[in-house]
């Protein structure tokens, strides 16, 4: 598979976890405006929204930052790029890729009570 092809299908993921991260937003948005009565059975379900929601931010910010860092790595040899920026500037990118990388909230991930922690327990 070419590599324009991957970023292609990256780029698709991309909006699929954006479109996943609306729809938990929203969701949960109007789970927390109607009123109480109506909502006693519908309550349970806006922790879970919620915790998607930033399961999904985090997967955005990540990819994005995988994506800058990937265009603007300064030693791409034969990839052609789209957007003409000088070398400072594709400097900057890429290091604000990397800083959202390293400023991302990796607590979703790696606190005792996700469903990661859960998976990887099952192969101790």
């Amino acid at each position: 598979m070419k590599t324009e092809e991957i970023v292609k299908w990256f780029v698709l993921f991309i909006i699929a976890v954006k479109f996943a991260y609306s729809i938990a937003y929203y969701g949960n948005l109007i789970l927390t405006s109607i009123s109480d009565d109506f909502a006693k059975d519908f309550k349970k379900y806006q922790s879970t929204l919620s915790h998607w929601k930033h399961i999904t931010e985090f997967i955005f910010v990540l990819c994005m930052s995988i994506l800058l860092i990937y265009h603007f790595y300064p030693d791409h040899g034969t990839i052609q790029r789209p957007i003409l920026v000088d070398k400072e500037t594709r400097l900057l990118f890429l290091l604000y890729g990397f800083i959202l990388i390293f400023t991302a909230k990796w607590t979703i991930f790696f606190d005792e009570q996700t469903l990661f922690i859960k998976f990887i327990d099952k192969f101790k």
